[in-house]
């Protein structure tokens, strides 16, 4: 609904003098209520069930106008009103002190219907422009930030200056005027943020996402929500943000997200994210050389020195893949005391020494005196066209082979 088209509640505090004229003009834009004195503007103002846009005293009533102000200044309500005095004279602004203590504006004579509706509309439209400040000190009080940007980026205000930004020691800096490549210290984010505001100003359309931030040893995750402002004829005038610190809920779902897909005895990838860098695995791993690896003579550790020493026999064999093979390798552990290694970059006769390393090195670890002892096979994926799975079988049954060999 259109402003002009919404009646405005106004009262007048008047001893009888001047209303009346006042009152013709207004009346078809304003409801009125009329009180003689301030204590009885004061039941209107509690006890009514109409709410008062903008309060009008004569100026002659000095005492009720500083007791407006008053009521006014201690006002429990969020909103707040404009308060007005006018007077009989011409031209007599300037001798109303009251002006320079709480009153918005003074009326004079010639009452002109076109000025006086005009000076009322502005005087309730600063009077919301105050109150925006009062809400943006309330808006302070929460743990997010909230945040409002013109349509070019830039800050209006924010309720917060987290320690992500990049500020002098200035009391009175501002981040207003400012977008967030020119104050934010992580400048890959802050030029992140820019292009997305930019693309919702294009857009017309809101966005949410989630950062990680490491500043000043901090780790933090912060979930950014943001969505334009349109005026009333469509058009985008600016981006209303909000910033919620999701740190505790990022770390526990990704400690969950970690015991979801690795094996908690090794720490090794569990056969679960196998699966999925079987589908996600990219086409520049090639060739990508496969290690299938089974403990030997497990459960005749388990079944002699216990599963404790079984699970020390597991570690030993992790210590000994870590010890040989590339940093880029992808160890999982499928199961019991077998194992896989994926090999990016790796050719069969690179594979085919790096196995050679591991039974070499193997030598040097023992548990209960017996030695460690690992069976191994190797396949080579040359392109996406080769099966993974069938690539892993072929791994599996050369390892099984080998094992076989050592039972002869």
């Amino acid at each position: 609904m259109n402003d002009t088209n919404v009646t405005k509640n106004l009262l007048f505090i008047d001893n009888g003098r001047t209303y009346e004229e006042l009152f013709q003009i207004l009346d078809d834009e304003y409801n009125m209520k009329i009180a003689r004195n301030m204590e009885a503007a004061k039941d209107i103002l509690n006890h009514g069930n109409t709410d008062i846009q903008v309060l009008l005293i004569h100026a002659d009533m000095e005492e009720d106008i500083y007791k407006a102000i008053e009521f006014v200044k201690e006002g429990k309500k969020l909103t707040s009103i404009p308060i007005l005095i006018y007077t009989d004279e011409e031209n007599s602004a300037d001798k109303f002190t009251c002006l320079e203590s709480g009153v918005i504006d003074c009326i004079t004579k010639p009452f002109i219907s076109k000025i006086i509706k005009n000076r009322l509309k502005n005087a309730i439209a600063l009077t919301d422009s105050m109150t925006f400040y009062g809400i943006e000190k309330i808006l302070k009080q929460l743990p997010s930030n909230i945040f409002l940007k013109d349509n070019e980026c830039k800050y209006v205000f924010a309720t917060k200056y987290w320690h992500h930004l990049k500020k002098p020691d200035d009391p009175n800096w501002s981040i207003r005027g400012k977008t967030d490549p020119e104050i934010r210290k992580d400048k890959q984010n802050a030029m992140e943020a820019h292009k997305r505001d930019l693309e919702i100003i294009e857009t017309c359309q809101g966005m949410t996402y989630t950062i990680e931030i490491n500043e000043d040893g901090i780790q933090e995750f912060l979930q950014v929500i943001k969505e334009p402002i349109f005026n009333e004829d469509g058009f985008v005038t600016g981006i209303i943000g909000l910033i919620n610190n999701v740190t505790e809920h990022e770390l526990l779902k990704k400690k969950l997200r970690e015991q979801a897909i690795t094996d908690a005895l090794t720490g090794l990838y569990n056969r679960a994210y196998l699966e999925e860098i079987i589908k996600t695995h990219e086409d520049d791993c090639y060739p990508l050389a496969i290690i299938s690896a089974d403990c030997d003579g497990l459960k005749e550790i388990n079944d002699t020195y216990g599963h404790v020493a079984g699970d020390e026999y597991i570690k030993a064999t992790v210590d000994l893949f870590r010890m040989v093979l590339p940093q880029e390798s992808i160890l999982f552990r499928m199961g019991g005391d077998e194992f896989l290694a994926l090999l990016p970059f790796t050719s069969e006769e690179k594979a085919l020494l790096l196995v050679t390393q591991l039974k070499e090195k193997q030598q040097q670890f023992h548990i209960k005196n017996k030695q460690l002892s690992i069976s191994f096979g190797i396949s080579i994926m040359n392109s996406r066209t080769d099966s993974f799975h069938t690539c892993i079988t072929d791994s599996d049954r050369n390892m099984y082979m080998e094992k076989k060999k050592k039972r002869r």
